[in-house]
């Protein structure tokens, strides 16, 4: 018997809810007890933390200063980073371009084998700036099932190697010319370099950031071992660990807060900056460089360069005020948004 390819989904879906999906019991969510750090960031959470949590890193940074506080994790605890990725994926692009290894109008099919698709002739500008007209996520019709499935189930959506992401890249085009965040455009773009390279993404990664920052907490798993502990939704449900291959480039990177204070230090320290300074047009009248977004720091006449990032169970914030030289990290391993907490506490510096 045929069974069309909606009823197709509709059984799997139907058969992930018994099977695990609505297993996974959810657990009610507060920020635990165990602090570490500075006591006045302490108070700062206390006053301004109103969103679901579990563990938490906050960080306020200056380019010689770096004030810690957490709950129920110190500075050096390992956290899924997820989109945030991407902006260190566009410091590792405008490391290539530097280097004379690639050029920002250089048309990605150059690097990967794309073959006449259309996602080809995206450069590798469009696919920072999320000008490639490529989706946010894959619709190839597994890769969308799959999406489905392990949102009820707590799973990882994106297990796929580099050839598999290219396959999903060759299916997926059209919009070119108007900014659309794309996953899959940001995974293409490190895998680019990595390939122009002659090296898997965590090794360029490794050799051209993490090691001349001494980021040593920082790093792509590829093993349960690896990964970062399991995080929650918001409504308090454990969530899997996202290990990503060929995805690790747009949000596969574990970190930690201390690790992200000296990548942050760097830049306000003007290494790398080339990267944040803005490009082309963004949503919602933002700007956008190399993946860093530029936008107005809420209750100030400055701006903000940032990137936040989220995962099954994690959600992050970066930012930075250049002109104030301060610097902002938040970590939580709870997937609600703490992007309005951390400006806030950016704009307080």
């Amino acid at each position: 018997m045929k069974v069309s390819f909606s009823a197709g989904i509709a059984v799997l879906i139907a058969l992930a809810v018994v099977a695990g999906g609505w297993l996974v019991r959810p657990r009610a969510l507060e920020l635990e007890a165990a602090r570490t750090g500075d006591a006045k960031l302490q108070a700062y959470i206390d006053q301004h933390f109103d969103l679901p949590g579990h563990r938490l890193q906050v960080v306020v940074i200056g380019d010689n200063s770096m004030t810690f506080a957490g709950r129920g994790a110190n500075e050096h605890s390992p956290f899924e980073i997820g989109s945030v990725s991407k902006a260190i994926t566009g410091l590792l692009l405008a490391d290539s371009v530097r280097r004379g290894e690639v050029k920002l109008d250089q048309q990605v099919g150059t690097l990967l084998p794309l073959g006449d698709a259309e996602a080809a002739t995206a450069t590798l500008e469009d696919l920072a700036t999320h000008y490639s007209g490529l989706p946010r996520t894959a619709t190839k019709p597994l890769a969308v099932a799959r999406s489905l499935l392990t949102s009820l189930n707590a799973g990882n959506p994106y297990p796929y190697d580099v050839d598999e992401l290219i396959s999903q890249a060759k299916a997926d085009a059209g919009g070119r010319g108007e900014p659309a965040y794309s996953n899959v455009g940001g995974a293409l773009l490190g895998q680019a370099l990595a390939r122009k390279a002659g090296k898997s993404y965590p090794n360029l990664l490794r050799e051209r950031i993490l090691q001349p920052l001494e980021m040593q907490e920082t790093h792509v798993p590829t093993t349960e071992a690896q990964a970062a502990p399991e995080g929650y939704s918001s409504g308090g449900r454990k969530e899997a660990p996202w290990i990503q291959d060929g995805y690790a480039p747009a949000g596969g990177i574990v970190s930690s807060a201390g690790d992200l204070s000296l990548l942050l230090q760097s830049l306000l320290r003007g290494t790398g900056v080339d990267a944040l300074a803005p490009r082309r047009d963004f949503e919602e009248g933002d700007r956008i460089g190399l993946f860093w977004l530029t936008s107005p720091l809420t209750g100030t006449d400055r701006k903000m360069v940032w990137h936040n990032g989220g995962t099954g169970g994690y959600r992050s914030f970066v930012g930075l005020d250049l002109d104030r030289k301060r610097a902002v990290v938040v970590l939580s391993d709870v997937a609600a948004d703490v992007d309005e907490f951390a400006t806030e506490l950016l704009a307080s510096q």
